[in-house]
This record gives structure tokens, C-alpha cells and sequence, in this order.
């Protein structure tokens, strides 16, 4: 399929070529010129391309940032690890706290399952 598009914008551009020698000479003398402008841009422009050489450098910081977030966590599903925890982040030189961990605020008999059973049968 790709071969296909390819080769049908391929023909597109050739057809949309000129034929005659004043047309051909007029488009690659735009080419040409367009080809200069471009390559030179910078030097008339040179303040346009530091700014724009400062955003192209936080664009590939997060575009690499994104990469490594992005792989961190496919590895992580597809191969079944798990994340190294974060620390935490404190503010004061105190260690934290303690927080004491409880396992609810159900007592024993409400933990216990529900019978589901037949009822038994009085009278022998």
C-alpha cells in the first residue's frame, strides 16, 4: 500500500512539471531561490533563530522526558514490574511521623461471613 501512495505522488508531481523550456527555467529559478532564503535565514534573522533554537531545546528536554515516561511504563505492564516508590517529599529536617496502620473499624463478629446454607432441620 505504501509503494501505491507513494508512486501515485511520484506521478502527481511529474505531471504537474512544465513541458516547455521558459516554465522550466522560471520554476527552478524559484526553487533555487527558495532553496537560498531558506538556507540563510538565520543570518537575517538571527534573534528569530536563538529564540527558536531556546524553544527547540525545551521541545527535545520533554520530548525526551516523554520517551522515557512512555517506555517506564510500557516495560512496566508488558513485563510485569513494578515501579520503584517515589520518596516522599518533606519540608522540615523532623523525621515523619508514624502513622499506625488499622485494618478497620469492623469488629470480629461483623467479620465473620454470613451462613449460606440450607436452614437445619428441627425434630429428628
Amino acid at each position: 500500500m505504501f509503494l501505491i501512495r507513494v508512486t501515485f505522488w511520484l506521478a502527481l508531481i511529474v505531471l504537474l512539471l512544465p513541458t516547455d523550456k521558459s516554465a522550466q527555467e522560471r520554476l527552478y529559478a524559484a526553487a533555487s531561490e527558495t532553496a537560498h532564503r531558506v538556507a540563510t535565514f538565520c543570518d537575517r534573522n538571527a534573534q528569530t533563530c536563538a529564540r527558536g533554537s531556546e524553544y527547540w531545546a525545551v521541545f527535545k528536554r520533554k520530548l525526551d522526558f516523554g520517551t522515557k515516561l512512555a517506555y517506564e511504563i510500557a516495560s512496566e505492564r508488558l513485563m510485569g514490574k513494578s515501579a520503584p516508590a517515589a520518596a516522599p517529599v518533606t519540608t522540615s529536617s523532623t523525621p515523619p511521623a508514624k502513622v499506625e496502620r488499622t485494618k478497620g473499624t469492623l469488629s470480629p463478629p461483623d467479620m465473620q461471613p454470613e451462613w449460606r446454607g440450607k436452614p437445619a432441620k428441627s425434630g429428628a
